[in-house]
């Protein structure tokens, strides 16, 4: 068979094979509708997909045109039928585009966690490993120390970034909490953090594990309106720092220290990532001493 004839057979079977995944998916989404999973003004006919994402849907199906669909077209379709990474992936294979890479195999995230946690070990600052759906998955005695965890196996299962920071029966709220301007600042970082989780997993919104995310989120008063209000009003200017109520057991009391947070990646990896907590004020200085950091704290200003 001539080159040319080859080319053209398989750039046939190829289109065949996209406008396949396309349609059983936009025929699985109009099964589904009656599920509420989906946008409300969404019908997923053909006609919405090729007026929303794909101009030359309907010249493709009726064969007045056989060029596949450019990548970022795929990509805009994938997201107009709201697929998982695995459904948008699939949609890109079909198509002879490579996936996106949005989260590792179980078995490559707990390597990655042990090498990690390996790493967290060592270092002489509080530190805690998370992934990508915000479990904690490890920290170290100086972490637990500075954020009083309770040890009960009770609250194992609150170990979630969302829980820590939101769940009141849990030390670091009501420690962040305790006076009219750490509540102001708690209150811009909780809008700054979930405005970053939106912006960091975009291309993962419709997946499971994002969603059980959004809903510890809605669990707790983290979808109320001041939330929206701080995250409008939030700016490039502002103070990463966070403050709380930390046990000095030296001076037998509670004082108020300011830190920073930074991470750290192991590998060429973005997750699972290291959150490290350094002091930015000297009475935060004194209490990391107290509790054990052996290096310069006043590091942190020269980070």
């Amino acid at each position: 068979m001539p080159k040319g004839e080859w080319d053209m057979e398989t750039e046939e079977a190829g289109l065949k094979q996209t406008l396949y995944e396309i349609e059983r998916l936009r025929l699985q989404r109009q099964r589904e509708i009656s599920h509420h999973r989906y946008t409300p003004w969404k019908r997923f006919t053909q006609q919405e997909l090729n007026d929303e994402a794909c101009p030359t849907y309907k010249n493709l199906l009726v064969g007045r045109s056989r060029r596949i669909p450019d990548r970022q077209t795929m990509l805009n379709i994938a997201d107009y039928l709201e697929c998982s990474s695995g459904e948008r992936n699939d949609l890109l294979l079909a198509a002879g585009y490579l996936p996106v890479q949005t989260e590792l195999s179980p078995a490559m995230l707990g390597q990655a966690i042990e090498q990690a946690q390996h790493t967290m070990r060592a270092l002489p600052y509080p530190a805690m490993v998370v992934t990508h759906t915000e479990d904690i998955r490890g920290y170290n005695e100086l972490c637990s120390r500075l954020f009083d965890f309770p040890q009960r196996s009770a609250y194992q299962s609150l170990m979630n970034r969302v829980d820590l920071h939101f769940n009141l029966a849990l030390p670091v709220r009501p420690r962040s909490t305790f006076d009219q301007a750490s509540q102001q600042q708690w209150e811009a970082h909780a809008a700054r953090g979930i405005r970053m989780f939106k912006q960091n997993y975009m291309l993962s919104r419709y997946d499971a594990w994002y969603q059980d995310v959004v809903k510890r989120f809605g669990q707790y008063d983290a979808s109320q309106a001041f939330l929206e209000d701080m995250e409008a009003m939030e700016d490039a200017s502002f103070e990463l720092t966070q403050t709380i109520l930390a046990r000095s057991e030296r001076r037998r009391e509670w004082v108020p220290i300011r830190f920073k947070q930074y991470t750290i990646s192991t590998g060429n990896l973005m997750h699972p990532r290291i959150q490290v907590f350094l002091p930015a004020d000297e009475a935060a200085q004194r209490l990391f001493e107290e509790l054990g950091s052996s290096v310069d704290c006043g590091l942190v200003d020269r980070l």
